[in-house]
């Protein structure tokens, strides 16, 4: 029964009613749609979905590197404040999005958000982005203090060298610059000496001092967010395929009343389509399912088994398998096509119709009853009437009657 109905489906999907085949150029007028329809499908897929709060969102990177991988530490943590606080001085771009957006915050863990609220506290703070701004650029400065030094110590350290190796002892040493490097190092150490200060001023900020406490290691809350996250994250893919097929059940649903409709009231035309959209609005659900499938599978059955083949040595192993099921996939794949699409039935009727040999497909003479090239016969017996009918017809074409064949 089941076999039956994909076969009429089928048929209303290539032909206009059961005696009108479906022209050409209707056909590609009818792909054109399918394809247009499927693009405005994952369009809006794609819209809807991002209304949905991803794990990037609701964790993002920075609220990963404070709460889970702790990479904050004291001597760190002024370093990665600075470009936060002054995010939002370098976006320049009208696109460019601000990280302290009300809709991004609000996407947050609640401690990600308290954190990032903090944050953007201390960037309207203009006398603190100030001292942060002035702190960046004495950095920028001293670092490029120490690369003209380190060139002036190599071109030292080389003349130095040519000098020990001259024989005749007409090497001299440079004294400028020796004077040089020690000029470049006592700048490099005023710096060094007003950076210092910034970054007490900085410290001394009470703002300041409530963000070093949410980053601190110590911070008892870190843990739950971590299980949190992990919570959210593990449950994510069944919610976003959920909220998926908010999107898309409707309009597979609308195209399969359409179709069901239109094949009751025989509206021929409208069926041809209605069924085309039904496999469109069809193909998403399908290619989210299997999105799914493939993103769970390895993640929570294919662990244990990596973890007993590393346990063997034999994590190698793992390629065989894949090697296997591949060629397996093959030739399912290979036995639908053959047995199901080009099966010899099938075949042999597309060469009736072009008016070829049964058994070798070459053009045949008008009126041949034995293909001339092989020696098959064309015809047998039709069991009604008794009369000769082409072989491989489904109905005799002296009385109607089916063969065998149908």
């Amino acid at each position: 029964m089941m076999k039956g109905k994909l076969s009429a489906f089928k048929n209303r999907l290539m032909m206009v009613g059961t005696e009108e085949p479906l022209n050409k150029l209707s056909l590609a007028v009818i792909i054109l749609l399918d394809l247009f329809v499927l693009s405005i499908l994952f369009s809006g897929l794609h819209d809807h979905t991002k209304q949905l709060t991803s794990p990037n969102e609701y964790m993002p990177r920075i609220a990963r590197q404070v709460f889970i991988d702790q990479t904050w530490s004291p001597s760190a943590r002024m370093s990665k404040l600075q470009p936060l606080v002054l995010s939002d001085r370098k976006r320049y771009s009208y696109w460019q999005r601000s990280i302290f957006e009300e809709e991004k915050l609000e996407q947050m863990h609640p401690l990600c958000r308290d954190f990032f609220e903090k944050v953007k506290a201390l960037s309207e703070d203009e006398a603190l982005k100030n001292l942060f701004v002035e702190r960046e650029q004495e950095i920028e400065e001293r670092d490029t203090l120490r690369k003209s030094q380190n060139k002036a110590k190599k071109a030292y350290d080389t003349h130095l060298l040519e000098a020990i190796a001259a024989k005749d002892g007409s090497g001299k040493k440079n004294p400028s610059i020796a004077n040089l490097s020690k000029n470049y190092t006592a700048r490099i150490e005023r710096l060094t000496d007003s950076i210092s200060n910034i970054e007490r001023q900085i410290n001394a900020h009470p703002g300041i001092q409530d963000v070093w406490r949410i980053v601190s290691p110590e911070n008892q809350n870190r843990q739950q967010v971590v299980d949190d996250f992990r919570r959210y994250e593990r449950w994510y893919p069944l919610k976003e395929l959920g909220w998926q097929l908010l999107f898309l059940l409707p309009i597979f649903w609308v195209f399969y009343v359409w179709s069901a409709r239109s094949v009751k009231k025989e509206r021929r035309i409208q069926t041809l389509i209605a069924s085309h959209l039904l496999v469109v609005a069809f193909l998403p659900i399908l290619a989210k399912i299997i999105e799914l499938v493939v993103d769970l599978i390895p993640e929570h059955f294919f662990r244990a088994l990596f973890k007993v083949l590393r346990s063997l040595h034999l994590i190698a192993l793992w390629h065989y398998l894949v090697i296997i099921g591949s060629v397996a996939l093959g030739l399912f794949l290979v036995y639908l096509v053959q047995k199901k699409a080009f099966n010899r039935e099938k075949v042999i009727q597309k060469r009736l119709m072009k008016g070829a040999c049964i058994a070798c497909g070459k053009k045949l003479p008008p009126s041949a009853l034995v293909c001339p090239f092989c020696g098959i016969k064309q015809l047998e017996n039709c069991k009604g009437c008794q009369q000769q009918t082409p072989v491989g017809g489904a109905y005799c074409i002296r009385c109607g009657e089916r063969t065998p064949n149908a």
